[in-house]
């Protein structure tokens, strides 16, 4: 198993991966990142670019295997969707080329409860699935996925580019779910938010997941509302909505996704890294 990540401008969050996944994870694994971080002055750096440096100082110093992706072109090139796609078809690429158990996370994203990959050992991929209407568009979202590339058919119809005015990261992948579908009814995303089992078929996993600023601590699983000062951080968490909605998510009741750590929102990089700071003080603590 190889678990894999691009990383583009926060380097504390190698480090709060690396830890939480060696606490939680069950079984063996590599973990990989991708170093994304742009060599120019970028919105997603701060103007700072010696950050695609220090990604690279802080997996040596952890040991942890660093790829460069090739992003020069991104200083004419500003569309985030289109910029995220363009790291993903880079992994997928690196994926074909070294067959292996993958399992994708966003940079931003930590494991803070046990959780093994052996639920999908006879499935050809583990998704969270994404939908737009009129027209409708089925597709894998990018920023959690498990592709099994012993066992995944129909790779030349995998691509995470967008769909201008329909679909972000992962639209054109559409056809490829809906072939490895094989006639099955595609789940309702809201099903798949609300229910305690998973829907799945024969080929394709579905991950249950709590989207942004749509839950609660009413609907936290028991291991968050027991951890106080987890609860702390979530309640606390500066970009909430009115009422309490926590801006974090939750996918397969164990990966946190702090959210938008990648400043596509252009809320500035001294911003997230002092919420970034209590996260890992929440985390690693």
């Amino acid at each position: 198993m190889k678990i894999l990540t691009a990383v583009v401008n926060n380097p504390e969050f190698i480090e709060i991966q690396y830890h939480t996944l060696k606490r939680f994870y069950q079984g063996d694994y590599e973990f990989i990142v991708f170093n994304d971080a742009k060599a120019f002055p970028d919105y997603t750096n701060g103007g700072d670019i010696t950050l695609r440096q220090q990604i690279e100082d802080k997996c040596r110093s952890l040991q942890i295997p660093c790829i460069p992706i090739t992003n020069d072109h991104h200083a004419t090139h500003d569309n985030a969707s289109e910029r995220c796609a363009d790291s993903m078809n880079a992994i997928f690429r690196y994926q074909l080329e070294h067959p292996d158990q993958y399992l994708v996370i966003d940079s931003d994203m930590f494991l803070i409860h046990e959780w093994s990959a052996e639920k999908f050992q006879t499935y050809e991929a583990a998704i969270v699935l994404q939908s737009r209407t009129d027209p409708t568009y089925h597709y894998p979202w990018n920023g959690w996925y498990y592709f099994d590339m012993f066992k995944l058919q129909d790779t030349e119809l995998i691509r995470w580019d967008r769909i201008p005015g329909y679909c972000d990261v992962g639209g054109h992948a559409a056809p490829w779910l809906e072939k490895r579908m094989n006639g099955w009814p595609m789940p309702d995303t809201k099903e798949i938010r609300w229910s305690n089992h998973v829907f799945y078929t024969d080929k394709i996993f579905f991950i249950k997941h709590l989207y942004s600023c749509t839950w609660d601590e009413s609907e936290s699983p028991d291991y968050i509302k027991t951890n106080s000062t987890l609860l702390d951080f979530l309640k606390n968490d500066p970009r909430n909505v009115d009422g309490g909605k926590f801006f974090c998510e939750l996918y397969d009741n164990a990966f946190l996704h702090y959210r938008a750590g990648g400043n596509w929102r252009q809320e500035g990089l001294a911003f997230h890294q002092a919420i970034t700071q209590k996260l890992k003080e929440t985390l690693l603590a």
